[in-house]
């Protein structure tokens, strides 16, 4: 259980991460929603693996397997996130000038994102090893 909660945590500042890094990306500089999203979640990613390595699973697998499980996963989730996010981004009402659809559907996926994610780096990625 404490593993789960530590995992929330350490997802808070992953999400602050990611989805500052996309609301600068498309909301300031106006990128593409589809890079600013994928470029937040590498950064929210790094953050991911560092912290939940040493803080919460505090894992003593090899780094090299470990970080292509990561890989793998991050990049599965990933992918249930541009799903949800490219199937609400059009359908989503705005909220006023500061959050355009687009970024609300991101939040959303994020959401898709961390729920997927979760599962696969307790029991694939960060497993502890007999």
């Amino acid at each position: 259980m404490w593993n789960f909660v530590k995992y929330n945590l350490i997802g808070i500042v992953n999400t602050g991460i990611t989805l500052v890094t996309v609301w600068i990306l498309y909301e300031l500089l106006h990128w593409n929603l589809e890079l600013s999203n994928f470029l937040g979640f590498v950064a929210g990613g790094v953050n991911s693996y560092i912290m939940n390595r040493r803080l919460n699973f505090k894992s003593k697998n090899s780094k090299r397997s470990e970080v292509v499980r990561f890989a793998i996963v991050f990049l599965a989730a990933y992918l249930v996130n541009l799903f949800v996010l490219e199937s609400l981004k059009d359908s989503l009402p705005s909220a006023g000038d500061f959050l355009s659809a687009g970024y609300l559907a991101n939040i959303l996926a994020n959401a898709a994102y961390v729920v997927v994610s979760y599962a696969l780096y307790r029991y694939f990625v960060f497993r502890k090893k007999n």
